[in-house]
């Protein structure tokens, strides 16, 4: 069975991302009152699997439930403030 994981591209404001072309090892959606805890890896085969692509992007896309929403009333998606790459392992 096929396995995928997660590239980060960079943060989606455009402001440099320490963490950029690193596996997603973790992340916690409800970490720091809802802005989320991320830790990274270089190697690929400590990175967060997930089955199938689709099941990556829900993940990335994820609410947290500590605070659904920002404050502007949009959802509160704290993983997105990474673009991402999905790649096969």
């Amino acid at each position: 069975m096929r396995r995928y994981i997660m590239v980060a591209g960079g943060f989606a404001n455009g402001a440099p991302c320490p963490h950029e072309g690193e596996y997603l090892e973790s992340f916690d959606h409800d970490a720091d009152g809802g802005r989320g805890f991320a830790t990274f890896t270089s190697n690929p085969f400590e990175a967060k699997r997930f089955p199938s692509r689709l099941a990556a992007l829900n993940f990335w896309r994820k609410q947290s439930t500590v605070r659904p929403t920002r404050p502007d009333g949009e959802p509160n998606r704290p993983l997105t403030c990474l673009t991402v790459e999905i790649e096969p392992l």
